[in-house]
């Protein structure tokens, strides 16, 4: 097998120095190399890549935050971090990581976990669950089974969560958070603790007070759709804002 790999970490140097490690293992490809988590997650959404090197300390999303949104993925990379803080290092194992490399990288800590990527054989063992396009929603008494890429967003109001389609709304037979995890998909993100949208169904980007924006949406209604100040970085990432 080939591993493509991504690396992770705030400071360009220690990016640079994995890959130059890694070069010298035929069978890595470093095919990525970020200092910042949004980029990284917003990469990694779109490209299929087997392995990542992620520094626990990053400003604004954590690597362990990082982590925890990659576990939704339908086939999650493997993950290895890295920390100049052993300490910290515990925190890493309430994640399904592989192991962590502590700072400064050397050959031989590269080795030993790339040694322990290499046994690993349940991703090759197990078949794949098959994929799930559906999201059942309730109007007028019936259950309405939604492709996923018909949702336009979803949101809560008085405790209940709403279903919007480009010709409807609906009411969701899931919680907000069993949402997020059904649609944990390239397209969908959580923008607000009220919204989760897909962002192939944003019509227009307004900026808003704060420096936040508002999502125009190609709903019925083309509602506008507010990003918190939390996820103003991680939507600019997303869709090449400067």
């Amino acid at each position: 097998m080939r591993y493509k790999a991504i690396i992770v970490d705030d400071e360009p140097p220690i990016c640079d120095e994995i890959e130059y490690l890694l070069k010298r293992e035929a069978d890595v490809a470093v095919i990525g190399k970020f200092t910042n988590s949004p980029e990284a997650l917003a990469y990694i959404s779109q490209s299929a890549c087997d392995l990542v090197f992620l520094d626990i300390k990053m400003p604004g999303l954590s690597g362990l935050e990082l982590a925890q949104k990659l576990v939704y993925m339908r086939r999650p990379p493997l993950l290895v971090f890295i920390t100049a803080f052993p300490e910290h290092a515990l925190a890493a194992f309430e994640t399904p990581a592989v192991g962590y490399i502590t700072k400064p990288i050397t050959e031989s800590k590269l080795a030993g976990i790339l040694h322990k990527i290499r046994s690993i054989s349940i991703r090759s063992s197990v078949p794949d669950k098959p994929a799930i396009n559906k999201i059942c929603a309730l109007k007028n008494g019936k259950i309405i089974p939604l492709d996923k890429q018909e949702i336009v967003f979803t949101y809560v109001r008085e405790k209940d969560v709403f279903i919007r389609t480009k010709t409807g709304e609906y009411t969701a037979a899931l919680t907000m958070q069993e949402l997020e995890k059904a649609l944990y998909e390239p397209n969908f993100l959580r923008v607000h603790r009220q919204y989760l949208v897909n962002l192939d169904k944003v019509q227009e980007i307004i900026p808003w007070f704060h420096g936040s924006f508002l999502l125009q949406m190609d709903d019925f209604n083309s509602e506008k759709v507010p990003v918190s100040r939390s996820k103003t970085k991680e939507i600019k990432a997303i869709m090449g804002l400067k």
